[in-house]
């Protein structure tokens, strides 16, 4: 169970909010977050400015934590590393968004839920 403050509807409070987290993946680590910004871009996806925003919706996008557990095909991590993750993170790197440089423009990643803990392939 991953645990984590959401927004239930635009422009409403956050509240608390859980959800199972799927089997790791053999590509996939497991960060447990330490620290996580809230910044200008998670504002307005909690009140859906750019009508985009799903819900609920867990805000935060730049994470620093520990690799808690790693996928079979993981070689480049170990648990118990301290890692940071952006906002790009998860970009598929195949589309004309990403090829062009912009992956932060991907609208699949654009939205992470993240809580206490938050999955994330290992390209």
């Amino acid at each position: 169970m991953i645990n984590g403050f959401a927004a239930y509807k635009a422009k409403e409070e956050l509240k608390p909010f859980s959800y199972e987290n799927s089997t790791l993946k053999a590509d996939e680590v497991k960060i447990q977050v330490t620290h996580c910004g809230i910044c200008h871009s998670d504002l307005h996806l909690i009140d859906n400015d750019w009508m985009m925003s799903s819900y609920p919706f867990i805000p935060g996008h730049e994470v620093a934590g520990v690799v808690v557990e790693k996928g079979s095909g993981v070689s480049t991590l170990a648990v118990g590393d301290r890692v940071g993750l952006g906002w790009q993170a998860g970009s598929c790197h195949t589309c004309d968004d990403c090829n062009a440089g912009d992956e932060n423009l991907v609208q699949a990643v654009m939205q992470h839920a993240w809580g206490e803990m938050v999955v994330m392939p290992i390209l």
